[in-house]
């Protein structure tokens, strides 16, 4: 693993850091700030597949700083299944502002609930205001649709909810994608999609070479079969 980390990290000092595909602007004075919104019954893949995308980024780049952000002033989270407790570092009443801000999903039922949380929604909102890439995950994508920042845009979230997205008429719904880029926005239709988002959002940032590395050392198929074990 060490091996492996030292040649990518050989690889990615050999691309332009300021080369992005998109209109990414990697700040100069400091890290790239990620935060996540966590809260209770949070999925624990839609959180983590993202964080670790992010987190193997950073091993390599040194250029991130990844973070989580409560919902509420709890910072104590208790995850889906209530298998899983998370302390998350900040709240939505403490937390810097975020480059690229994601939004996890949960059950919908959970999700029409926290959606009404006026505090979370304007933080969403706020904190919008300065993202470069803003990020749902599943039925996080109900979450970002309920605010209304999707609106106008095309979409995606977990099949099993994409009438809920619906009734949000001023969404292109797109049912068979497993992510949808529109505009600085990404949406996972559910799960481990949060994976492929996260690799998008990386390939924004650092180009198509760097994010398939990052996806052979995940052993993540990008591209629906084994062959990108291969692709060197």
């Amino acid at each position: 693993m060490q091996t492996a980390l030292a040649v990518l990290s050989l690889f990615f000092c050999a691309l332009n850091s300021n080369a992005q595909n998109g209109n990414f602007k990697i700040p100069n004075d400091r890290k790239i700030n990620i935060g996540v919104l966590v809260y209770d019954g949070v999925e624990i893949v839609d959180t983590g597949g993202p964080i670790d995308v992010f987190v193997k980024a950073n091993n390599i780049t040194g250029k991130y700083k990844i973070y989580t952000v409560s919902a509420t002033e709890k910072k104590k989270i208790i995850m889906d299944g209530g298998t899983v407790n998370l302390v998350s570092q900040f709240t939505i009443f403490d937390a810097p502002q975020s480059d690229i801000l994601i939004i996890p999903g949960t059950s919908p039922e959970i999700v029409r609930t926290i959606s009404k949380d006026k505090n979370m929604m304007d933080w969403i909102v706020k904190q919008n205001e300065k993202t470069q890439i803003t990020m749902s995950v599943c039925t996080g994508g109900l979450i970002l649709a309920n605010t209304g920042l999707l609106d106008g845009r095309a979409a995606t979230t977990h099949h099993w909810s994409l009438d809920e997205l619906r009734s949000h008429p001023k969404i292109k719904v797109k049912q068979e994608a497993r992510f949808v880029a529109d505009g600085k926005f990404l949406t996972g239709a559910g799960v481990t999609s949060g994976i492929d988002t996260a690799l998008e959002a990386v390939e924004l940032i650092h180009g198509k070479d760097f994010a398939d590395e990052i996806a052979q050392g995940m052993v993540y198929d990008r591209y629906n079969d084994m062959d990108f074990l291969l692709k060197k």
